[in-house]
């Protein structure tokens, strides 16, 4: 997953999960105990520490706010499959703490507008909301204080700190995220775009290739040497160049930075949790507060009952799901005993704990697994120099430039900076004097580049730098040109033969094809192919569709299937052939298909409408609070703090 997926992805968990079941998440991060690594949301009324990091109207925005939203980003980036390696890499800290604070600070500006404007939960529907929380239900279903207090207690949460979760949920449910809701995709847009997409083009396609054109008789030698004489441009030889090459490219860069034995030592240990693994396991677990619920329910998992079943015949129990769980990961000793003592596919328990009574389905176990050293080695020594690369290249640009301004014949550039070197000969196609690719350094962009920069530059021109858009830069000086010259008629006599019965081809089928495509604006196009011969080259009935795009045709046929209206015949050229293309009639799609995309489309609007508009609610209640200038180090030290933890283990 890219770091722009992730942002996607917390964008619409932010819009579709968070609001209406925050107090959830708070106690069931508790009661399974993620390591520590939840921290309950702050409400924002009392507790503020001096280190703000901004205002947003009456709230402060201090560090804790900042850090607890980003404690749900990694959360949630886990749960869903991001590898501790993406989130190590360049820029993906500064974009979480920026993602998080703007939220933060959104949510505040919403709050603080909604205050302003008279709404308030009123302290009977704060009550209502707690009453009718499920995590506080007895095995009845009925509200139980005693449970409310346990699980309260557990999560380090008061009494207050629950009123206020709840208030500043409703109010943020009210201000924005139930905007996400509300809007409906009209049908005729996603009708639109399902027809769009599902309508397809029945289309008679004929071509007919240069090369199988009709030439009667040899030419003349008048006729060769008119042609010879009129198509100079066609027996020239290549122009040569022989240059000297001096590259700073990331990849070159990245080798030479050098990196310590126990750098890489250090890094080892910091990664000690990835690198040596002990036996994990993905769990499930129901929750109970007395024996005999808890009886009831492990009776009824061994019977078979799956987990969704099980949830619902146990509505009261507090469901959790761990994956690739240490042993240290549970909060109970005996809870992670009882779990690391039992076999895959196991259902485990009554198990007393602290909390109550637990009932566990180990569904995998992985076997412990340790990766040594010097297995590791290269491939943290490749992360890290990856890592460097950009900087680096900033560090050794200006004494790159200096020195190819000090080196008229590129013979002096120092050899610490990463900067490659090279030299040969090659046409402007790139190709050496023996007909093979010159090694040009780079990718296909960057020896592109390069190409152009040796034809374009004058003998002898002092060399420059010129920069690429990958971060790096070149330079080349061009030494010895040898220019093309236009072959002697003897010479080129063959190529010239070649060249003319081409040429006479192409004209022969040109003539051709536009004799058929006249008659066929007429007639159409099947009436007009009588011969056996010509009803080889008519393909009749071929399917265009938006939705299963074809590779096997060029694009511009694909376009014309389209474009052009039923019953009309188009003449193309394309590649080495010319083409005749009539579009005959259309096709609909199954109404499987149909309603499959209309369902597909729909959903995909709906995410959108649901994203965007509490974004833009979002933007404007910004305008309408006054937001007082961001501490920048501040956050500078949340990133660099978070980049030092990501770059040890997110968990």
């Amino acid at each position: 997953m890219t770091f722009v997926s992730m942002i996607t992805a917390l964008r619409h968990f932010v819009v579709d999960t968070w609001i209406g079941r925050v107090i959830a998440l708070v106690l069931f991060l508790a009661f399974v105990g993620l390591g520590g690594s939840f921290v309950g949301l702050s409400g924002g009324f009392g507790g503020l520490t001096p280190q703000d990091v901004t205002q947003v109207g009456p709230y402060k925005v201090t560090v804790d706010d900042v850090e607890r939203e980003i404690q749900k980003r990694l959360n949630y980036l886990q749960q869903s499959g991001v590898s501790p390696e993406a989130l190590r890499g360049p820029g993906v800290a500064e974009d979480l703490t920026q993602e998080s604070l703007r939220d933060v600070v959104v949510a505040k500006a919403a709050q603080a507008v909604g205050e302003k404007s008279g709404i308030n939960p009123s302290d009977a529907l704060v009550r209502q909301t707690v009453f009718s929380m499920p995590e506080f239900a007895d095995a009845q279903g009925q509200f139980s204080a005693q449970k409310m207090d346990q699980l309260l207690t557990q999560s380090g949460m008061s009494h207050q700190d629950l009123v206020n979760q709840v208030q500043q949920t409703l109010m943020m449910r009210t201000m924005m995220f139930g905007f996400g809701q509300a809007p409906q995709v009209p049908s005729a847009e996603i009708e639109q775009i399902v027809q769009f997409y599902t309508r397809a083009r029945k289309v008679d396609i004929a071509r007919f290739p240069f090369s199988e054109g009709q030439v009667s008789g040899n030419p003349t030698e008048q006729q060769l040497h008119r042609f010879y004489d009129n198509h100079p441009w066609m027996f020239r030889t290549a122009e040569f160049r022989h240059v000297k090459i001096v590259t700073l490219l990331p990849d070159s860069v990245a080798a030479s930075i050098e990196v310590p034995d126990d750098v890489l030592q250090k890094l080892y240990k910091e990664r000690g949790r990835d690198y040596n693994l002990p036996e994990l396991r993905t769990v499930q677990v129901l929750g109970f507060a007395d024996m005999k619920s808890a009886e009831d329910a492990a009776q009824a998992w061994r019977s078979g009952a799956r987990w969704e079943d099980v949830q619902k015949q146990f509505p009261s129990a507090i469901p959790a799901s761990l994956s690739d769980a240490r042993q240290g990961d549970f909060p109970d000793p005996a809870l992670g005993k009882a779990v690391f003592s039992a076999s895959a596919q196991s259902i485990v328990g009554p198990v007393k704990t602290a909390a109550g009574w637990s009932v566990i389905h180990v569904v995998t176990v992985t076997p412990a697994h340790v990766v040594t050293f010097e297995q590791a080695r290269d491939g943290m020594r490749s992360e890290i120099r990856h890592a460097e690369t950009a900087t680096r290249l900033g560090q050794v640009m200006k004494p790159f430039e200096e020195a190819v301004a000090g080196s008229t014949e590129l013979d002096k550039i120092p050899t610490n900076l990463g900067a490659v070197p090279g030299a040969g000969t090659l046409d402007e196609r790139g190709m050496t004097p023996e007909g093979e690719a010159a090694p040009l350094p780079g990718d296909e962009a960057t020896r592109k580049a390069i190409l152009h920069q040796i034809f374009l530059q004058k003998k002898g021109e002092l060399p420059h730098v010129v920069s690429l858009p990958n971060g790096g830069a070149f330079a080349v000086l061009v030494d010895q040109v040898k220019p093309g010259h236009v072959k002697a008629f003897n010479d080129a006599r063959a190529d010239v033969v070649t060249a003319w019965q081409d040429e006479q081809k192409k004209h022969a089928q040109d003539t051709r094809v536009t004799s058929l495509y006249q008659d066929a604006k007429k007639n159409g196009l099947r009436a007009i192919f009588k011969a056996q011969q010509e009803k080889t080259v008519l393909q009749k009935d071929e399917i265009f569709s938006r939705l299963h795009p074809r590779n096997d045709v060029p694009e511009l046929i694909t376009r014309a299937a389209f474009d052009q209206k039923i019953g009309q015949t188009v003449m193309l050229e394309v590649g080495d052939a010319y083409w005749l293309v009539q579009v005959t009639g259309e096709q609909e799609a199954e109404p499987s298909e149909e309603n499959m995309l209309r369902q597909k489309v729909g959903q995909q609007l709906q995410q959108e409408y649901a994203g965007d508009l509490p974004e833009a609610l979002g933007m404007a209640y910004l305008h309408q609070v006054p937001v007082h200038r961001q501490n920048y180090d501040i956050i500078h030290q949340i990133t660099t703090q978070l980049q030092q933890r990501m770059s040890g283990n997110v968990r």
